[in-house]
């Protein structure tokens, strides 16, 4: 729940504390590097501590975590924005119009001033909390699957352990639909009048309440977690496991590990290290495993963004679709899944099957998506010609003969709507030179990029339209719900799997090497490789006169969903791959 929540907000926080993308990066891998320092020890000391209450104590270290990280809310200033399109900025505006005389850069001690807020300390609260709570938050996986897994019989625990994964999809799915309800809320509301705010959720500078569902967060971990102080470290055993325990033996990890009868007497870390990377089988549930974790943490940290870009949906929106109707299909496809296993009683082949129907169902959902898309939208100078220019292709640059003596800002975006629904970059780009102030809204007028009389017509602070092919966000939300289905079919198989694949005396171990190895080569490299991609997709980038921090602001679409969606086609193959070897 709060770490999907986090991700959803986490354009909110960059916009709120000013922050460049590379410390939002870190804000957002924050949790995944607190994890990877404790997760080798954790999963080892598994089978020697009592195990629920190693939870507990993880999940106090949560409670603190996300308590650090709400704090700058309350220690710091209230957010200040500015809404260019009213009449009082009206003399901020008239720099954006179309001058002979070049812009002066703005004065060095704005420039201080503005650097001084935007490097301002309290974001580190953030990275800190988050750190703690990827600490705390180590146990749960190892942990608590293999201590169920060790008190129930065999098929029981697949029906056990699909109940609590799919538990744990209701959580993203959950933190999704917190985030769409708290970005509608204004970040600083009970501290100011929200009849001053002008502005709404659409607008480009609208903070929504970020730290709020993180508050929800603290008391449902501080209420979950109670119990689990009370459990003992041991629970009656079914008679299967006890025999099991007692002759170390292990169905599911013979042939392999009856070949090394030595192996299971070496005690110590380095033993139980070498007995998991010398064992095949493991290695193919690890492949498997980062690469779907791979596709997981791209899909999770840009999936809102995508819609966002490619569909013009609004962040609410976004996060909406993806809890209220995508990530449902997941949870389904994780309950069908561990009921066809209990069902059936599959044992290690017929689930490995069943992850590759499932695996190969999935990518076959996922293809439409690679091609249901909308254009970008027209800019002049970018997607298309000025109306003004007799070339019928785009020059290199976004200038144009009709603004090339208005010494225009190339590192602004401030859109305008033209006639013919042209979005131009700035008012300085149409070549406007003056504005007006008619219902309390700015115009420019006299603008010399508009084509044939242009200079009697004005444009209008804002983009023509968001998106030309809305309704389209249908078509890939059906394709990715379905594929989500079939996938989720296979993740009990999955879990189940890492735990059948190694010795008794290593499960908990196991467990905890898969997430580090996950998190290693997936959740922290994934979503900068998408991120990488997106990135590449950039048309326009505006920069920061005083800080130089650049930032996207206008995509090619095309090569964006080709990047995007072609990257999770990429993974999910090599996962089926890996389960046609294993």
């Amino acid at each position: 729940l709060a770490g999907t929540y986090s991700r959803s907000v986490l354009s909110s926080i960059e916009r709120r504390f000013e922050l460049p993308s590379t410390i939002s990066a870190v804000v957002s891998s924050s949790y995944q590097i607190g994890n990877l320092t404790v997760m080798a020890l954790v999963s080892y000391l598994g089978s020697k501590v009592n195990r629920p209450r190693f939870l507990a104590a993880g999940s106090l270290l949560l409670f603190i975590g996300y308590i650090l990280v709400v704090l700058p809310q309350f220690l710091g200033d209230l957010y200040v924005f500015a809404d260019l399109s009213t009449t009082s900025t009206s003399n901020h505006s008239q720099t954006f119009t179309c001058t002979e005389v070049a812009e002066i850069t703005p004065h060095s001690t704005s420039c201080e001033m503005e650097e001084e807020k935007a490097n301002s300390n309290m974001y580190i609260f953030i990275i800190v909390g988050m750190m703690v709570c990827g600490i705390g938050g180590a146990p749960t996986q190892p942990l608590g699957l293999s201590y169920v897994d060790d008190h129930a019989s065999e098929h029981n625990s697949a029906l056990y352990i699909g109940i609590i994964t799919t538990i744990t999809l209701v959580g993203p799915a959950l933190g999704y639909l917190m985030g769409s309800f708290c970005l509608k809320i204004w970040v600083d509301f009970g501290r100011v009048d929200l009849d001053s705010i002008t502005i709404d959720p659409k607008h480009q500078s609208w903070v929504g309440a970020w730290w709020l569902g993180f508050i929800v967060c603290i008391v449902v971990i501080a209420i979950a977690s109670f119990p689990l102080w009370f459990f003992p470290k041991h629970l009656e055993k079914p008679e299967e496991k006890t025999k099991e325990y007692l002759t170390g033996n292990h169905s599911a990890t013979e042939p392999f590990h009856r070949k090394r009868v030595s192996w299971k007497k070496k005690k110590g870390l380095g033993a139980a290290f070498a007995r998991l990377f010398k064992n095949p089988q493991y290695i193919c549930v690890l492949v498997i495993f980062t690469s779907i974790g791979f596709k997981i943490a791209g899909l999770g940290t840009f999936v809102v963004k995508y819609l966002e870009v490619a569909f013009g949906k609004s962040a609410s929106q976004s996060s909406f679709l993806i809890g209220a109707i995508n990530l449902p299909f997941l949870i389904i496809g994780t309950l069908l899944g561990s009921v066809i296993i209990k069902r059936w009683k599959l044992q290690k082949l017929g689930m490995v099957r069943l992850c590759i129907c499932g695996f190969v169902l999935s990518f076959a959902c996922m293809i439409p998506s690679f091609f249901i898309g909308c254009d970008t939208i027209a800019h002049a100078g970018l997607t298309v010609p000025y109306p003004t220019s007799a070339e019928t292709e785009i020059a290199d640059g976004v200038e144009s003969t009709c603004n090339s003596m208005c010494h225009c800002d190339q590192n602004t975006y401030i859109p305008v709507c033209g006639p013919a629904n042209i979005t131009y970059l700035s008012p300085c780009h149409a070549g406007c030179t003056d504005t007006s102030s008619e219902s309390g809204k700015n115009e420019y007028t006299s603008c010399s990029c508009l084509g044939a009389n242009g200079t009697s017509q004005s444009v209008t602070i804002g983009r023509c339209f968001v998106s030309n092919c809305e309704e389209s966000v249908w078509g890939v939300i059906v394709s990715k719900s379905l594929s989500n289905f079939f996938s989720g079919m296979c993740i009990t198989a999955i879990m189940i799997l890492k735990m059948r694949t190694v010795l008794p005396q290593d499960k908990s171990f196991g467990i905890g090497i898969g997430l580090l190895v996950y998190r290693v080569l997936a959740a922290i490299p994934g979503p900068i490789a998408f991120g990488a991609l997106i990135d590449s997709s950039c048309l326009f980038w505006s920069q920061n006169p005083c800080s130089n921090r650049s930032y996207c602001t206008v995509y090619d679409n095309h090569k964006y969903r080709r990047g995007f969606i072609g990257l999770v086609l990429i993974a999910q193959i090599a996962s089926i791959v890996a389960a046609i070897v294993l």
